[in-house]
This record gives structure tokens, sequence and C-alpha cells, in this order.
């Protein structure tokens, strides 16, 4: 049976029912994101945090207060993001499939869900590193196949969920199948749904929602229920 969609209150407000009933999830099952390392532009040499990232993990892009307001002077309009919210920007390290370089999965205005850039790219920004504290768990198989039909049902110019960019609605957030995997996202739902499909419930991303903002500093802030992909979860979208 179909679970409903979630609307209505703001997360802050009312919580979802996983998060209430998080503490039955089984301990061997629960899992958070655990902070490996973080880098500040401009400060030292990035390439030992990024010689450490493993596939599955997740980079959170931020700026300095010096950062945010030369970017704006510069006519950067994705930078006022950065004075909103801690993390403005959100992306899974990944394979493409039958290669071994890690690449960064993420879905961005203009360019949609793409696999574009490499870990060498993480250099020209601040970020930080996040981990599963049971990341043996995720099935890589299934992270590398939602990554690239991703990409293949993408349309960079409508790929990306300016809709969900708002708050106003999200939707295919717990693909189980291909068929699931949607065309459009933002960068947090895109990492969100990534994890879901190789085995990750995040109690704080549901199936669907409205009047929700999903927000990167939500999903790394979001406990999960790690279970094997393939059982049924969500409404499909």
């Amino acid at each position: 049976m179909d679970t409903p969609c979630h609307r209505g209150a703001p997360r802050w407000i009312k919580p979802t029912k996983e998060e209430r009933e998080a503490h039955k999830v089984p301990v061997k099952d629960r899992a958070r994101f655990q902070l490996i390392g973080s880098h500040t532009k401009g400060t030292g040499d990035p390439n030992h945090l990024i010689g450490v990232v493993r596939e599955g993990d997740v980079v959170a892009y931020w700026m300095t207060g010096r950062q945010k307001r030369k970017e704006i002077l510069k006519g950067n309009v994705r930078a006022s993001l950065y004075f909103i919210l801690r993390y403005a920007h959100l992306a899974v390290a990944v394979r493409k499939q039958n290669d071994e370089k890690l690449r960064l999965y993420s879905s961005e205005a203009l360019r949609g869900p793409n696999m574009l850039d490499d870990l060498s790219d993480m250099k020209d920004y601040s970020f930080d590193v996040y981990r599963l504290d049971k990341a043996d768990r995720l099935d890589l198989k299934r992270l590398r196949e939602f990554t690239a039909v991703s990409v293949a049902k993408s349309n960079k110019w409508i790929g990306y969920n300016f809709l969900g960019m708002l708050g106003i609605w999200s939707n295919m957030l717990e693909p189980e199948s291909q068929s699931d995997i949607g065309n459009d996202y933002i960068c947090s739902t895109s990492v969100a749904a990534a994890l879901h499909y190789s085995g990750l419930d995040l109690d704080r991303v549901r199936c669907c929602e409205a009047l929700n903002m999903i927000s990167p500093k939500r999903v790394l802030m979001s406990q999960g229920r790690l279970f094997k992909p393939g059982e049924p979860k969500c409404c499909k979208p």
C-alpha cells in the first residue's frame, strides 16, 4: 500500500513519522553522516582531504563571509544562497560504470543531473566531506546505476527542479527501480535519491515533499535506516 506524500507543516514544526520513530530502528540498521574533514579555499593544500574521499562520500560546499561578498560583487547571483544556507551545494562521489575514476554526481541549474566534475574540481571551493558511519552497507553498484540512469534521462535546460529549489514540490525521492528515477532534481534531492536507491532511507527526506525545502544540511543532518534495496517503500511518483 502506498504511503501518502508528506505535505503541510515545515519540517522544523512537524517532524516526520520516521523521525519520531527512529528509536525503533534496530541499532545495526541505523546510520548517520559523520564529518570526515573540512577545507577552506585559499588555506593549505586540499589534496590530502580529496585523496581520502571514497565512493559514496558526500561533499558539501560552503563559503566564508569574505568569499560570499567577493562573489556577490562579481555578480554571481548563486552566491546569495550561501548567505541563507550553511551549505548551498551537495554532491556524492561515485564511479561511472566500468571506470575506476571517482566523479561527482549532483544537479545544477542549466546542467541538470550530471557527472561533469571530478574530484580535482573540489580544490576551487570550500567544502566539507561527510561519510556514513556504516558506509560499507551501501550498494555501490546501485549507486552507479542510479547516477547513470539519472544523467541519461536529464535535459540540462529542464533537468533542474526549480520548484524544489523554492521548497514548493520535490518528487522521485525514494526510487526503487529505474522507472522511478526522475529527470529533474536539485543538488540535495539528487544526492538523497541516489542514496535511497543504494539502500539508505533518510528520515527527513520522504517520498514526495510539498511546501518543504530539502536543503543540503537537512540531508546531512538526517538519520537513516539501512535496508536491502528492492524492499517496498514509499509511493511512486
